[in-house]
């Protein structure tokens, strides 16, 4: 279990708000089932936004509840897995789900920008914290216009240069646009000798933002794009009122690049997956509902 300090507690409260709202933006199904809630997307399949979690409050996790989860998820046509995060769960928690069977099959760090500041000896590149500058001939701005969300949702989705291509049905462009110009999201277009490369985007929940997407076109990796994509969406995030900064890294690779520009760990995300044998102990109490029914979306409310 990783342990939170004390001066980290409420802010990964604050993170945990972000989450939330981001969930209930997407917008998320969420039911509950007994000590776990179940989360269905219905368009993106995403582990995380399709998963049993542990409901708020609990300490333990039933496997009958479990089993009506993962049930339910493979009806849906999604892989059975729970998530949690380690700073929230109890000392014995994680051998409690693995002596029910479960394995680990992903773990991803939530890290947050905390710079580390003070000189840099001569000639070293600086560490602990983004660039001052982008180092030429790579480059990073937020796509503000129609155009440059066209070539930024070209980029995301395949990451190559989309100019002889440019998505052009405005019905996809425009949710990009309303986020942009609300202040919910900024979208940070990355290019190489003026070739448009990668494609970041940053959710702005003012005091939190989250670095949610990374992407580079893949002949293109360790040539600055990387690095020009991170610091423009710190920039960005702070310009938009947010001083909490943190992303989660889905790979070791990508850890220690956000380690090397300044954010730390402050936990883990695990994902277990079930057995293929994986059961309850007993029914559920007469009068219970054994399947939930994910077909509303979770409040969209504050």
């Amino acid at each position: 279990m990783t342990s939170l300090d004390h001066d980290d507690q409420p802010i990964y409260r604050q993170i945990q708000d972000h989450v939330a709202a981001s969930a209930r933006y997407a917008p998320v199904i969420v039911e509950q089932v007994g000590t776990v809630d179940v989360w269905f997307h219905p368009d993106h399949p995403d582990r995380h936004l399709n998963c049993a979690r542990p409901h708020d409050g609990i300490a333990w996790v039933q496997r009958r509840d479990l089993a009506v989860a993962f049930r339910a998820l493979e009806r849906l046509g999604r892989a059975p897995r729970l998530v949690f995060e380690d700073a929230l769960a109890p000392p014995g928690f994680r051998q409690q789900v693995e002596a029910m069977g479960l394995a680990l099959d992903d773990e991803r760090a939530l890290m947050i920008y905390r710079p580390v500041l003070g000189p840099d000896p001569p000639g070293e590149t600086p560490r602990g914290r983004i660039p001052a500058a982008i180092e030429p001939p790579a480059a990073a701005e937020v796509a503000r216009t129609p155009a440059d969300l066209s070539t930024w949702l070209c980029v995301a989705r395949a990451g190559y240069d989309p100019r002889e291509a440019p998505v052009e049905d405005l019905e996809e462009i425009e949710p990009l646009i309303a986020a942009a110009r609300d202040g919910q999201a900024a979208y940070i277009l990355a290019s190489y000798t003026d070739t448009p490369l990668g494609a970041a985007r940053v959710a702005l929940r003012p005091p939190t933002a989250e670095l949610e997407s990374l992407t580079t076109a893949p002949l293109w990796h360790g040539m600055g794009l990387e690095t020009a994509l991170v610091t423009a969406a710190v920039q960005a995030a702070f310009e938009g009122g947010c001083d909490i900064v943190f992303a989660v890294a889905p790979t070791a690779e990508r850890a220690r690049l956000y380690h090397r520009l300044g954010f730390v760990p402050l936990t883990r995300i695990l994902s277990y997956c079930p057995p293929d044998d994986f059961a309850g102990l007993e029914p559920r109490p007469e009068g219970e509902r054994d399947e939930p029914d994910l077909v509303e979306p979770v409040s969209t409310g504050a």
